[in-house]
């Protein structure tokens, strides 16, 4: 059995054919003894952050640590002992394969292979981690990746050329990492306590920990109910603040706005922009950068094993795959599920007045409505693409959308149990 294992530095996934085996997010933690990593070490960050250690994957090599430790010389040592601690725990060996991010350097990559050969595992292949992400769309001449790390966003642009999907070009973004977003997120939680509680939790390092490690969770409750009423129990009194969905969005404009930005400098105005579903739902994403498609989370596992006989390699001859080949038959299977001219929508009615859909750029989003974010249309291979948004509840010829839908003539959608859009098509 080949494993595979995607490094994102916020949390790494190991899977096997047969699915998900497991995540372990890329901290540790040197307070106790022996050191934690994964989720034990996320859960002690803000307790024992002088012990806390989040940059090994991501500036992996061997320069000496800043912060002088006695059981680690540099980030690479860090690192080996987080994947050998991956390994005891799901107890992998045998060939695995390497999904690994775009900004990797070659010296990077070959410290990674020096790592592997110290474990119980065989290193079987590298593959570019955005690469895998957007195998499967053929549909597209140019694609635009965007992978949120937790010290920065990269920026992958792959290109169709000559029956194959190739890396051209990978732009890192630095400070618009997850953790600059968390930062925010607990900001704007403390603020609201502090005004409506008289009560600051990032003053106890208990309440502080409390707050980061509750913020996964807060945040999909309040993606989905557009508010949340938060408690915190200090020494026995509890204090509660209430949220919404806005105030987590406005906190996050400055980064994602940066991000939206070099985005600009890297592909042109019609280049469809991807992410993964965890990635794209997050607050402010779609206000700055409207239409971002979301990709399954199982996306690089089920491609890399699709891809697997060419990603796999041996000893000195292993090196990283940038380019992968476009499967014929899943093109011709894509153009004929695609919607003939004479099916294809050009044009939507909503109170009885016609709009143009190639007029709706950043999405549909009539002051009518009444909506929270756009309604997100996606030109896809000359077809439009409804896209799910957990942000809106939307029904899709009668049945709740859950993932992209091909939009014919007749197509109808539901706004909020409320609002009907029919889709025509105008000569």
């Amino acid at each position: 059995m080949t494993t595979l294992i995607e490094l994102h530095d916020h949390n790494i996934r190991i899977s096997s054919p047969q699915g998900l085996l497991g995540e372990s997010p890329g901290f540790a933690n040197t307070f106790e003894t022996p050191p934690v990593f994964g989720a034990d070490a996320l859960g002690l960050t803000r307790l024992h952050p002088q012990q806390s250690f989040n940059q090994f994957w991501f500036q992996l090599g061997l320069d000496p640590l800043v912060s002088k430790n006695k059981l680690f010389r540099h980030q690479a040592d860090l690192a080996f002992s987080h994947l050998e601690s991956i390994t005891k725990q799901f107890a992998l060996d045998g060939d695995t394969v390497f999904a690994v991010p775009s900004h990797y350097s070659a010296n990077q990559l070959a410290t990674l292979l020096g790592l592997v050969k110290h474990c119980s595992i065989n290193a079987a292949g590298l593959v570019d981690l955005a690469l895998l992400a957007l195998a499967n769309l053929h549909e597209h001449q140019q694609a635009l990746f965007m992978d949120v790390q937790l010290h920065q966003t990269v920026l992958t642009l792959v290109t169709k050329e000559q029956g194959e999907l190739i890396r051209q070009k990978v732009l890192p973004i630095p400070s618009t990492g997850l953790l600059s977003l968390h930062d925010a997120w607990a900001n704007t939680i403390t603020d609201a306590f502090i005004k409506q509680s008289r009560f600051d939790p990032l003053h106890n390092a208990d309440t502080e920990q409390y707050i980061y490690s509750e913020l996964g969770g807060w945040l999909k409750t309040i993606a989905a109910s557009k508010e949340i009423l938060l408690e915190i129990n200090n020494k026995g009194s509890i204090h509660q603040a209430s949220l919404t969905l806005n105030n987590f969005e406005q906190r996050a404009q400055n980064i994602f706005n940066k991000v939206s930005q070099e985005i600009d400098s890297i592909s042109s105005s019609i280049t469809p922009i991807f992410a993964l579903e965890r990635i794209s739902s997050l607050p402010g994403l779609p206000q700055a950068i409207p239409n971002i498609i979301p990709v399954s989370n199982n996306a690089i596992t089920q491609n890399g094993y699709q891809h697997l006989t060419l990603i796999k390699g041996s000893g000195e001859s292993l090196k990283l795959v940038s380019r992968l080949p476009i499967d014929e038959k899943n093109i011709a299977l894509s153009k004929t599920s695609s919607a003939s001219s004479a099916s294809r929508p050009s044009h939507f009615v909503f109170e009885h007045k016609a709009y143009a859909l190639s007029d709706m750029k950043s999405g549909i989003n009539l002051p009518e409505l009444k909506l929270s974010a756009p309604i997100k249309i996606s030109l896809q291979d000359q077809d439009y693409c409804l896209l799910a948004n957990s942000e809106i509840d939307l029904e899709f010829n009668g049945s709740t959308l859950t993932e992209t839908a091909l939009l014919k003539i007749g197509d109808c959608i539901t706004v909020n149990k409320h609002f009907t859009i029919e889709f025509i098509q105008v000569r």
